[in-house]
């Protein structure tokens, strides 16, 4: 069984405490050992301060941001601090307290600890598939989608993980290539593109990623915790069509698994 004790667990959090307490619990209740890493730039009440002091006398790591620091800036911050060999990417939403997420992460660990060359391995949220080759050729990026065929050939051959060069944000990392240059656009609040362009990040650093079949964690049932309008109206910036993370590294058009593209810039 793979050590817990060398994963931190990264989570991001903005104006939905609800569903970060249940986070905390779930993550101290199933996976004790892990250290949690949270960065937050929401506002951070009376109450708030008294569940942070506690976290960070167990020993785990609360970034308090500015408010609205964005995606980026605690991505960022959060692969700073993160001290063990490995992080696991999460976010406040995640239910981490369904009983088969802790044997997913101790698969993906051991995963990466028996496969050197690999530096991320990713599972599925809600159980959907999301795992592409990409093409990056003179400014063009396209999504290709792993056929189920070759997923279910390629799983009871051998392999234990596909390799593929996209994933979702449910991945395990090597702490280690963030000293590689791997990051993270500060000036990203939230969507715009991040998702595609750390992994063509990734794929142009030559770093192998890798699916874990039948890995999942779901979403937590929100019953509207988060559907106030305030937070509504932070979270709508995603559906913006300007793309400045594409834009930085040349990326003309982006065309996703499904043929629909993305993003073409104007000129």
């Amino acid at each position: 069984m793979s050590d817990l004790s060398q994963v931190s667990i990264g989570i991001k959090t903005f104006l939905r405490d609800e569903l970060l307490w249940k986070t905390v619990f779930d993550i101290g209740l199933s996976m004790p050992e892990v250290q949690m890493i949270i960065a937050d730039d929401g506002e951070n009440t009376g109450e708030k301060q008294i569940r942070y002091r506690q976290l960070r006398h167990f020993g785990h790591t609360v970034i308090e941001m500015l408010f609205d620091s964005g995606f980026g800036s605690k991505s960022n911050r959060i692969a700073e601090v993160a001290k063990r060999p490995y992080l696991l990417i999460g976010s406040d939403d995640f239910n981490f307290g369904q009983d088969f997420v802790r044997d997913g992460i101790e698969r993906m660990l051991n995963i990466l600890e028996s496969n050197p060359s690999l530096s991320v391995v990713s599972g599925r949220v809600n159980n959907r598939p999301y795992e592409f080759i990409l093409t990056d050729l003179n400014g063009v990026v396209t999504e290709i989608p792993l056929s189920p065929e070759y997923c279910a050939l390629e799983y009871w051959k051998s392999s234990r993980y596909l390799p593929c060069d996209l994933t979702v944000n449910y991945s395990l990392v090597r702490s280690n290539i963030f000293s590689k240059g791997i990051h993270w656009d500060d000036d990203v609040k939230i969507g715009g593109g991040e998702h595609g362009a750390f992994f063509v990040d990734l794929k142009r650093a030559g770093l192998d990623v890798g699916y874990v079949p039948g890995v999942n964690i779901n979403e937590q049932d929100y019953r509207g915790h988060d559907r106030n309008p305030r937070y509504l109206n932070y979270r709508s910036r995603a559906h913006s069509p300007e793309r400045p993370c594409f834009d930085k590294r040349g990326i003309r058009k982006y065309i996703l698994g499904s043929g629909h593209v993305d993003y073409e810039a104007r000129s």
